[in-house]
Order: C-alpha cells, then structure tokens, then sequence
C-alpha cells in the first residue's frame, strides 16, 4: 500500500461522503486489488458504523475501510491514533470529516514527496471557495529541505499533509488523548524539529477547510490552565529542555502569538474575562519565558503592549479587548515593528513575518 488516509468521524451527521468522495477523486487508484495505492480508512469514534456508513455514496462504500472505536474522550486524538496504528502503506495521512482535497492532490503530494526524497510533505491548505490558508510561513525561495525555525513551521499545528509512516513510528509520535484543546500541538513539534527531511507542497492542489467546520467552533468556557495545559506540559517537558535555544523560542514565540492572545481575545470579546483568567494568564505566560526568556523580542509593539498586559494581570475586559484588537489592526504601524529594532530582521518580526506570508 502506497497511502493509508485517516479520517475521524465523530458524529453520523458529518459529510464524510464529500471527503471520501474528494480522495476517491485523488489520483490514487483506490479498487481493491494489486493495483490499489490508496486505502480510505474511516474511523468511527464513539458512534456507531452504520448510519456514518450511510453517508458514504454507494459506489464508494466497498472503497473505504470503517473502523469502530470507542473511548469516550470527546478528541480527535483516539481515532486518529487508531487510524494510524492500523495503516501499513508508506505514507499516512490524517484529514477531518468535514474537509476534503482538491482533485489529483493525493498523486500530486505523493510525486512531489518522492521526488524530493522528503519524509514529510506540508499540504497547502484553502477555504473552500475561498483564499489560502496561510500556514506555514515558508521562505518565497523554499520548498524542499525547510528548516523549523526559518520556515516558521510552528505555525502549522495540524500535521495535513503526508507522513512517512517509518518516521512516525520511528519517533513514537501520537495524539495526546488527555487535553481539552491542542491534542495535535506536540505530534506536529516533534515533527517538525525531528531533523526530518520536510517539503511543502507549494503550487499543488490544496486540503480544503470547508464553512460547515467553522460553523460547529464554539468557544467552551474552560479554566485558563486547562486550555493552555499542552502548552505547559510541551515546554516542561524533557524533549523540550533538549532543543537548541532558537528552536526552543520558534515554539514559544508562537504559543504567544496564536494561543495567549488568542485565548486572551477570545475571552475578551465573549465578555467573560475575569481577575480569575487574569492571574491564572499571567502564571501560563510566566511558565513560557522562564523556559524561553527570549521569545518575546521580534514581537512587535502592539503585541507588547498586550503581552505587559497579561504580564501584569490586567482583569478590565474593556481594556483587554482594545489590546487584543490594536494587535489586529495590520495598518497601524504599532504592528509593523518590534520594540527593539535590532530584531526587526529576525524570521518572526513582523515585517519579515506578513511578507512571507503574503507570498504563501
């Protein structure tokens, strides 16, 4: 087998029959037989087969292989590491049940990754219908042979894309099945610092993220700690303390950037931030740069202003918010550049930052 491809399914109303449609459209033949290099694998988490068999358009059904299994965790984290547990092909794949590809990606991304000899290869992503999806970062020039820190690739959380399944299991690397939100945040870092070869599939046909995803995001309320506890456990941990000093702050750095203020707007704007978040913020961003001192230098002055804020527990939610949001507002020249203008080159300041990433 040349790809095992992973989807979880948690609900027997997801349009899993548009993702397995998509991957039938792949460009890997998927009949059974000596010619198959593609084997769907749909996994059933905590539902039962039948009626998310039934979602599956006929002439695919014989196509897909359906998996029960049970954990009664409400994460992706179980199915995936089942799905994954169960794949035999080269490469592995993992992709939500509301998403789906474009057509001919599978046979693209598996052409590129050969011929690179990559161990790794970065899906682009898009909206359905819509524009990019801007992760991660990579230099214009680059490709093949990214580097972590330079290619920003921290910004990536969801390893979509494919995966040598040698190297997966090689590293010894799942989902952790114990935290409320961010399950795919150390599978992806150890990833992506594991000295792998990685490519990013600049050009070729895309993962699609479809509204009806977006339409099901809820915020649930959740102790600050709870919400950042991968954060926590990923930068005390043994792995972490290992790494060189720039990759340690690539990491932290991006925790800041897109879970502390993410959170902190979050909060902000549902008008529930409290002198309770306050403190228990102030602890998580503590526990982050006593590990990374340095994180927060390329950030840029808007951001800063925020960060003080959180450094200090500041409980207003009016003023929280306005900070959250100046950070926001990219024709301010507040969010061009750092406090200090000797990282204003730095991979993650701000200039260097948006540049590339408009070029993604």
């Amino acid at each position: 087998m040349l790809l095992d491809l992973v989807i979880a399914v948690h609900t027997p109303d997801r349009p899993v029959g548009r993702a397995v449609a998509s991957l039938v459209d792949g460009g890997l033949p998927t009949a059974p037989g000596a010619q198959r290099r593609l084997r769907i694998n749909v996994v059933c988490h905590n539902t039962d087969v039948d009626p998310i068999r039934e979602r599956v358009a006929p002439e695919h059904r014989g196509l897909v292989r359906f998996h029960h299994y049970v954990d009664g965790i409400k994460s992706p984290a179980g199915p995936f590491n089942h799905g994954i547990a169960e794949s035999s092909g080269t490469w592995v794949a993992i992709m939500g049940s509301d998403d789906s590809v474009e057509p001919g990606a599978l046979a693209r991304w598996v052409e590129a990754a050969e011929r690179d000899h990559a161990d790794v290869l970065i899906a682009p992503m898009g909206h359905a219908g819509g524009g990019p999806i801007r992760t991660p970062v990579v230099r214009r020039t680059r490709h093949a042979r990214l580097d972590p820190v330079a290619d920003r690739l921290t910004y990536r959380t969801a390893p979509l894309g494919l995966l040598r399944l040698t190297l997966v299991r090689r590293l010894g690397l799942t989902f952790p099945t114990r935290y409320a939100t961010g399950e795919d945040q150390s599978f992806s870092a150890k990833l992506w610092f594991s000295g792998a070869n990685i490519s990013y599939g600049r050009g070729l046909p895309r993962y699609l993220v479809h509204a009806d995803a977006a339409l099901r995001v809820t915020h649930t309320p959740r102790p600050v700690a709870e919400d950042l506890a991968f954060a926590t456990d990923l930068v005390t941990s043994g792995w972490f303390e290992d790494l060189p000093h720039r990759a340690r702050e690539a990491i932290v750095t991006k925790i800041i950037r897109v879970h502390i203020f993410g959170h902190v707007l979050l909060r902000a704007e549902a008008g529930t931030w409290s002198s309770a978040d306050a403190a228990e913020m102030a602890r998580e961003l503590q526990k982050l740069l006593f590990r990374a001192p340095h994180a927060a230098r390329p950030l840029s002055l808007a951001d800063r202003r925020l960060l003080d804020a959180v450094a200090r527990e500041e409980a207003d939610v009016v003023v929280m918010k306005a900070l959250a949001l100046a950070r926001r507002r990219f024709a301010s020249p507040q969010t061009w550049l750092p406090r200090s203008l000797s990282h204003a080159l730095h991979p993650e300041a701000p200039l260097r930052f948006m540049s590339a990433s408009a070029l993604v």
